[in-house]
């Protein structure tokens, strides 16, 4: 048994051993000076040994994430939603300059003339006839074509920008109704300036549309829409007659024993044509030189008596004139018991 017992003894001795020699290792350690003396302690050395990284420390743990900074917490955070505000700003005034150049562009109203009342029976409109420069108003020629229709023809009820656009490459405004040369407007534009200064009167004069365009007066002005009977309140026929006589290239026909006159629009380098029919109702024209007429001459010979007179131009004189001013006997229109009260007078036709 003792001697089993010495190697265990010696096993377990030797455990002992290793252990206490483990425990101690530390000091051990220390360093002895020549003489074997240990030296002091360095007070570094009391600081805890660092564990060598084992497999569950190898992995840095990163520092808990600090939460985002809002626009209350953090005053910088909030600087890029300050950003779209402050670019705003400089948005407002181009907005503003945007408003004030669209505001700038916008077209403005033509400069016109005063409107002038023009009446047809009953029917009355009032517009103006040219611009400041002398050129056609916008809607003139529809407004005055609409007057001067055809006794047969009614008033249409479209607006006049539909029918101008209805018939902007045609000749007719509607059925029935043809566009009035525009060199007319400037000429009626010529009579209202000299009969009507807005300065003298307080009322303006108007204008009253006796007869226009009549389809079936063949060869006539009347008939392509560039002659026009009228007359206008306050002025004499002598007075109209003898202004027309001073525009270029119109012409100008006077009736004594009527209640009207007649101006026609010539080709350009014509001139201006005039002539006196001095024919009652019912009668066949009777041109003369001068109303009133000179004395018949008391001569023997009767062609020595005979005025020299120019060639004039063919003229239907109106046999009878009613109060609605509807002519009887004239070619394209027949009077009719009891004339419509939108009829125009239609006098009979002159070149």
């Amino acid at each position: 048994m003792a001697r089993f017992a010495t190697p265990l003894a010696l096993l377990s001795l030797f455990a002992t051993l290793a252990g206490a020699a483990h425990a101690e290792a530390p000091a051990a350690a220390k360093p002895a000076d020549a003489h074997g003396a240990a030296k002091p302690a360095d007070p570094s050395r009391h600081a805890p040994a660092k564990r060598a990284p084992t497999a569950m420390h190898t992995t840095p743990i990163a520092p808990p994430a600090r939460p985002a900074a809002t626009p209350a917490h953090a005053p910088a955070a909030a600087a890029p939603h300050a950003a779209p505000a402050a670019a705003k700003k400089p948005d407002a005034p181009a907005a503003g300059s945007a408003k004030a150049r669209a505001k700038a562009e916008k077209p403005k109203p033509p400069c016109l003339h005063e409107p002038v009342s023009i009446a047809r029976g009953v029917e009355e409109d009032r517009f103006s006839l040219t611009r400041c420069d002398g050129s056609p108003a916008p809607d003139a020629v529809a407004h005055l074509s609409i007057l001067a229709r055809p006794g047969s023809v009614a008033r249409p009820t479209a607006a006049l920008s539909v029918l101008e656009t209805a018939s902007a490459t045609g000749p007719d405004l509607s059925p029935g109704i043809r566009k009035l040369d525009p060199k007319m407007i400037v000429r009626l534009q010529q009579l209202s300036d000299h009969f009507q200064p807005v300065a003298k009167l307080s009322v303006p004069r108007k204008l009253h549309v006796i007869s226009g365009y009549r389809p079936l007066s063949a060869g006539s002005f009347h008939a392509s829409g560039r002659a026009l009977d009228f007359r206008i309140d306050g002025v004499s026929n002598e007075e109209l007659v003898a202004f027309c006589k001073t525009l270029p290239d119109t012409g100008c026909g006077y009736y004594p024993n009527s209640s009207f006159v007649h101006l026609d629009v010539r080709d350009a380098g014509v001139g201006h044509i005039a002539w006196i029919d001095a024919s009652g109702p019912g009668e066949s024209p009777r041109y003369v030189s001068a109303w009133p007429p000179p004395p018949e001459p008391t001569l023997p010979n009767e062609a020595a008596a005979r005025l020299d007179l120019p060639s004039l131009p063919i003229d239907e004189h109106p046999a009878d004139v009613t109060g609605l001013g509807v002519v009887a006997g004239a070619p394209d229109a027949p009077l009719a018991a009891t004339p419509d009260a939108d009829q125009l007078p239609v006098p009979a036709d002159v070149k």
